[in-house]
């Protein structure tokens, strides 16, 4: 009986051991290693101190320096560049529709979705008139007084299937604070421009 435990025990660690190994030895390529850092990453307030407008984004993206009205976090390795842009732009007092049309024919924008007082575009990425090869972009556009509030994510199309969080976050996005979820410390932190926290 105590050699079929024994046997039994042993069994039982070596096939463990095999699974721990396997998963051990694993490959993971820069997008498992994104999409692994985005599902675990604490989500980032930033407020712009000028216009008030609260964008969150992961606390791996680093910083790029800012100016008024415009804030970028960026995501950057070897392989691949994420970057999530806040900025404001003058509203000419065109409507939601007029706006969108005409920036999703600049933008060369090939999806186009309106709300109230919004509208998402997306499509691929262009910067000063050039095609940037396997990027796209995502955006939205609220409108406030005589101000566009956009939030905006640049990304490689390879990466689209893992940007799910994000995609979200842009959809849900509000100019102002938005009321968070009672969360334990240290998983939210908000941070505003300047401070330099």
């Amino acid at each position: 009986m105590r050699k079929a435990i024994f046997i039994f025990i042993a069994i039982i660690l070596v096939a463990v051991s095999v699974d721990w190994i396997d998963a051990c030895s694993e490959v993971r390529t820069d997008k498992d290693m994104f999409k692994r850092n985005l599902t675990y990453a604490e989500m980032y307030e930033y407020k712009d101190s000028t216009y008030d407008f609260v964008i969150r984004y992961p606390s791996f993206f680093s910083e790029q320096p800012n100016d008024v009205g415009h804030a970028r976090f960026c995501y950057s390795d070897q392989w691949a560049t994420v970057v999530l842009e806040g900025y404001t732009m003058s509203n000419q007092g065109t409507s939601v529709k007029e706006a969108s049309d005409s920036l999703a024919q600049c933008l060369h924008a090939t999806m186009q979705k309106q709300g109230e007082d919004y509208f998402i575009l997306s499509g691929p990425q262009y910067e000063k008139g050039s095609l940037i090869e396997g990027y796209s972009y995502y955006s939205k556009f609220i409108r406030n007084g005589k101000f566009w509030f956009v939030y905006t994510m640049v990304y490689p199309d390879r990466y689209h299937d893992v940007l799910t969080r994000l995609f979200k976050e842009i959809d849900e996005w509000q100019i102002w604070e938005r009321p968070l979820p009672k969360l334990k410390q240290g998983e939210n932190q908000i941070r505003i421009e300047g401070t330099g926290d």
